[in-house]
């Protein structure tokens, strides 16, 4: 079985250009019970073999390191007593390689970075390591490419830098520098001035990466829960019910949960505009630190999902993204029905 995803179809050929060693994929992805990994990999040595889940991560840096490994330890213990979790990235740092290596988490890179530590060999492999120049995408970075995301043929437009900066809320300059910088970094290549996006699915992830690490802690006005100790779905037809009234679009778990039909939500993820204060106090809201309705500003002009259908919810861009920030199964199987119902298309058309 040939992976489909291009981190894992380069580590893969990897693996397989190692002595003595055999990989093959089972499982793409790989769904149990209790777990919903990317894959299933066998490696074969020695006259043994070793099951591996493979769980994919792109550009992770000393900034979410703490992060991806908390994820991995508890993903750990979710895998058979034969099974053992292997991480597919890139580009992995000194620093992240020693933190991995200290925790003993095995990793396989597009750069050749490799730990194994199984029965049936062990391998480390050490290369030097560009990822520093991932640290250049910025918040308003990060809005250039939500847009280039939602809209994968802007770039065709005639005026396509003066249409991307109203877009994503930031300057022409900016817009600009920002081009040039996801050039550079092999996100876009260009041909006679215009751009184009190289891989739509790397352009995803390293977007979901950032949104987690930095843009939303940017964006977040505060959490909030209903006063009273109300649970979570009385409120939830309201929220849905008074969006457009009150101009804000609806994400998160309640957002996936309406997209999808397929989520019992427990919480959302409200984009509101500017003058947000009338939502809560109509919602009956009140701040908690724990709350599990979430209000973020919208930036630019195109926060919202451009479909008859859903015309209160945030794009899928952004639920998407937003399931990523937890570990939760039930989520992550969401995501991917999320993902190939509404965004697949978009990477195809890219």
């Amino acid at each position: 079985m040939q992976p489909k995803h291009p981190l894992l179809q380069k580590c893969l050929k990897l693996l397989e250009s190692l002595p003595n060693l055999q990989a093959k994929v089972e499982a793409l992805p790989y769904i149990t019970d209790n777990l919903l990994a990317d894959g299933r990999l066998i490696l074969y040595g020695s006259g043994q073999q070793v099951e591996y889940v493979c769980e994919i991560k792109s550009d992770i840096t000393s900034e979410t390191i703490d992060f991806i490994v908390d994820y991995l330890l508890h993903f750990r213990q979710r895998l058979d007593d034969e099974q053992r979790p292997l991480l597919v990235t890139q580009n992995l740092s000194e620093r992240v390689v020693d933190r991995l290596l200290k925790k003993n988490i095995e990793f396989i890179d597009t750069t050749g970075n490799i730990y194994l530590n199984s029965p049936i060999t062990y391998i480390l492999v050490r290369r030097q390591s560009h990822s520093g120049v991932t640290s250049n995408i910025t918040n308003s970075s990060l809005q250039l490419i939500y847009v280039l995301l939602k809209f994968p043929h802007i770039l065709k437009e005639k005026d396509f830098e003066r249409e991307l900066a109203v877009a994503s809320g930031i300057s022409l300059s900016t817009v600009r520098h920002t081009l040039e910088k996801l050039y550079k970094l092999d996100y876009l290549q260009r041909k006679r001035g215009d751009y184009r996006i190289v891989d739509y699915i790397k352009l995803l992830e390293r977007w979901e990466m950032g949104y987690v690490e930095s843009l939303r802690s940017k964006l977040l006005i505060d959490t909030f829960t209903p006063v009273g100790k109300r649970p979570f779905y009385e409120i939830a037809d309201a929220i849905a019910r008074q969006a457009q009234e009150y101009g804000y679009l609806i994400g998160g778990e309640l957002g996936a949960a309406l997209a999808t039909d397929y989520l019992r939500p427990i919480g959302a993820t409200l984009h509101v505009p500017e003058d947000y204060r009338p939502i809560f106090v109509k919602l009956k809201l009140k701040p908690s630190p724990q709350g599990e309705i979430a209000l973020l500003r919208q930036f630019g002009s195109h926060n919202a999902w451009n479909c008859d259908q859903f015309t209160s919810l945030v794009d899928p861009v952004f639920i998407h993204a937003e399931l990523q920030t937890s570990n939760d199964d039930r989520l992550r199987e969401t995501a991917e029905r999320l993902f190939g119902k509404y965004i697949a298309q978009r990477a195809n058309d890219a």
